[in-house]
């Protein structure tokens, strides 16, 4: 057997002969990669969702007033009506980089289940969030996604839920959603449409214009270009166009808005990641740091004597970094299996709880339980190189 051989038989020895002080650091350090590994899945999903609808929706470009930086504020108000409105309809009518354009009405706001019990008796159900919009149904652009049950194009009084609202509330087809200061008839799912926090709805522009008495008015103009064109350069050729006319617009082409509206909810979520991040990286650092160097001063004597008989501490060290990296390796797999086998079963149990876990991030957590291991084992060895062989010797 060689040396190098002898030293990990020492290091399992060790690490194994005491199964309880084996479990709690394993479990630390799993504790620690699950948490982690848990945040970043979750930061994930919530980037994925949040931006969703608007990276796969058919819309190139958006136009709104000064100051609409997102789809989720929908900070922004255009007329549709007017002077101002029909000089706008004739230059996007006379574009030839444009294909398509329509009007489209987005509102944050609350609705309830209405389930009638008779003529005069309903019974109203909890508030729901949802984003209201009213789009063309004629060019679709900012309409459903994925139209997956029922018809795809509301009519009057009626509307198309997102199918995750649909899950969370118990709304199905030909039920009644109160909406807008109006009650709706849900004749359609759709898919692609959950923000997390709130879910999308969809009327008719038309309809969405009456219920919101927003006559004359619209929060976006969505564009579809034409194949080959540039939407940035078409947006900035807008822009220069209605400041000419002295009627100040923004432009933002699909992935800059996707990224925008995923921007407004995380940028207010990654400063509690980062702390939580941290915290979770001292915990596993911290219990699996102390369980070896308890182990290390409980065999203090027996490294005492194998420096006497002639092993560097190189070698010694090597035992301990041993120790450290079959305890980090054994958390990481519980915590990695952790988080992969709750991952399908928690927005079952907790809609908002959505996971997507990316193998670069499994490459990453992987990387940052291999510096937990180092620093954890840092302690442990300096204790280790300052033992004195002939103190073992002595009374």
């Amino acid at each position: 057997m060689t040396l190098s051989q002898q030293m990990l038989l020492v290091a399992r020895k060790n690490l194994f002969s005491e199964w309880t002080r084996l479990v709690i650091s394993v479990g630390g350090v799993a504790l620690s990669v699950f948490l982690i590994s848990l945040l970043l899945s979750l930061y994930r999903g919530w980037d994925e969702k949040v931006g969703g609808f608007v990276e796969h929706s058919n819309v190139d470009l958006w136009l709104g007033s000064e100051g609409a930086e997102d789809f989720l504020t929908a900070a922004s108000l255009l007329p549709t009506e007017g002077k101002e409105a029909e000089q706008a309809k004739e230059y996007l009518n006379a574009y030839p980089s444009i294909d398509q354009w329509s009007p489209m009405i987005v509102r944050l706001m609350q609705g309830v289940r209405v389930d009638r019990i008779s003529a005069t008796e309903e019974k109203i159900g909890s508030k729901i969030d949802i984003h209201f919009i009213g789009f063309d149904p004629n060019t679709r652009l900012g309409g459903p996604i994925e139209v997956i049950e029922g018809r795809d194009t509301p009519g009057p009084g009626e509307v198309i839920i997102d199918e995750k609202l649909g899950d969370r509330h118990g709304i199905g087809i030909g039920d009644t959603l109160r909406a807008g200061g109006r009650d709706w008839t849900v004749v359609g799912k759709s898919r692609g449409g959950d923000f997390i926090a709130t879910q999308t709805v969809f009327v008719s522009h038309a309809e969405a214009q009456a219920a919101l008495r927003m006559q004359g008015a619209t929060t976006f103009y969505v564009i579809k270009v034409r194949q080959g064109v540039d939407p940035a350069q078409l947006g900035a050729a807008l822009e220069d166009q209605a400041a000419r006319n002295e009627a100040p617009i923004v432009t933002h082409t699909r992935e800059e808005f996707a990224k925008s509206t995923r921007d407004r909810v995380t940028s207010n979520v990654l400063p509690i990641l980062f702390v939580v991040l941290g915290l979770a990286f001292i915990v596993g650092v911290s219990v699996a740091g102390l369980t070896i160097y308890t182990a290390t001063i409980e065999k203090a004597r027996e490294y005492g004597i194998l420096k006497a008989v002639g092993f560097r501490n190189t070698y010694l060290y090597r035992v301990v970094f041993e120790q450290s990296a079959v305890t980090a390796l054994l958390g990481f797999a519980v915590g990695i299996g952790l988080t992969v086998g709750i991952g399908p079963f928690a927005s079952d149990y907790v809609p908002q709880f959505v996971l997507f876990t990316r193998w670069q991030d499994v490459l990453l957590v992987a990387g940052v339980t291999v510096v937990m291991a180092l620093i954890a084992a840092y302690i442990p060895v300096r204790r280790l190189g300052a033992i004195d062989p002939v103190s073992v010797f002595k009374g």
